[in-house]
């Protein structure tokens, strides 16, 4: 074992011990949840032992996992408590900006935080949520945690006051069991995959993107019935590969699957299904607007290029 642990993955496994899920332990740390999933395999394997148990349905703590979470969780309010001290002592010495990233893409879908530092020659930090909730915050201006700028996903329903422009696109693959005879296309037409349940998240989440999915569907001709969609990447990985059912996951979700589960890209003709990729400020904020023009600039030389 190696004497010197990765403390982001020591980070990753009491934000899923405390939380219980995988979802939810993910928005906490900022990132999706196949860097966690990675992160969490990677910590047992390092380890020797099973922390969770994990179901299609749940995860719980092994009696291992149950040992390290109370030893680590002191330690973790100290070096907190530490990091803090160091900020504030910081706090006056540059410019911050605070950017905010969709969670329904893989943190991959966008430039890095060092990346987006040299592009806007500032200190940067960057946070996670759903693109209503980003907006909303640039919406209510709240200091704390409102986002001078955000990535968010499209379509979206966008509130009065908010202004966006497209940066990027995230197409859609399809997740299915190794055992379906579409699993080794070179890619499919989802009518070949009308005898599979989908499993798909609900309405509320983002009602502008499914009812856009709905149409797209309905001109191609798929209509498979419905499941709702495991909350943790984990638990979709493991019922796809029990078979009972397939997923639709944007692009830079593909860096996690395991055995029993397929990958494959859509044919062209569902390529509407795909995520674009926007820039969203609060319209009234005229330094926002500057920042967005000047990133967007940077994108596009950096495409180019």
């Amino acid at each position: 074992m190696s004497q010197r642990l990765r403390i982001d993955r020591l980070e990753s496994f009491l934000a899923v011990a405390d939380t219980g899920n995988f979802r939810q332990a993910a928005a906490r740390l900022n990132i999706s949840q196949p860097p966690l999933t990675r992160r969490i395999q990677a910590l047992e394997a390092e380890l020797g032992v099973a922390l969770f148990e994990r179901t299609t349905r749940r995860v719980t703590l092994t009696e291992a996992g149950e040992r390290l979470a109370h030893r680590l969780r002191p330690c973790f309010t100290e070096i907190e408590a530490a990091c803090n001290e160091a900020r504030q002592a910081d706090s006056g010495n540059s410019s911050r900006w605070l950017l905010g990233m969709t969670a329904a893409l893989d943190p991959s879908a966008f430039p890095t935080r060092q990346q987006l530092e040299q592009y806007l020659e500032a200190r940067v930090q960057v946070i996670r949520a759903s693109s209503r909730e980003l907006m909303n915050r640039m919406l209510e201006r709240q200091t704390s945690s409102c986002p001078q700028l955000a990535f968010i996903g499209m379509p979206s329903e966008i509130p009065e006051g908010i202004d966006t422009r497209q940066v990027g696109h995230e197409p859609l693959w399809v997740m299915l069991p190794t055992e379906h005879n579409q699993a080794t296309a070179d890619a499919i037409d989802l009518q070949q995959l009308n005898d599979m349940p989908l499993m798909w998240f609900a309405r509320r989440a983002n009602p502008a993107y499914f009812d856009h999915c709905e149409r797209v569907f309905r001109r191609g001709g798929y209509h498979p019935s419905r499941l709702e969609e495991p909350e943790d990447h984990h638990q979709l990985l493991a019922a796809i590969a029990a078979g009972e059912g397939i997923a639709l996951v944007p692009a830079s979700y593909l860096g996690t699957w395991r055995d029993g589960v397929s990958v494959r890209p859509l044919t062209h003709h569902w390529s509407e299904l795909g995520t674009d990729i926007a820039l969203a400020w609060n319209r009234t904020d005229s330094e926002a607007a500057e920042l967005a023009k000047r990133l967007t600039a940077r994108l596009e030389t950096t495409v180019q290029a």
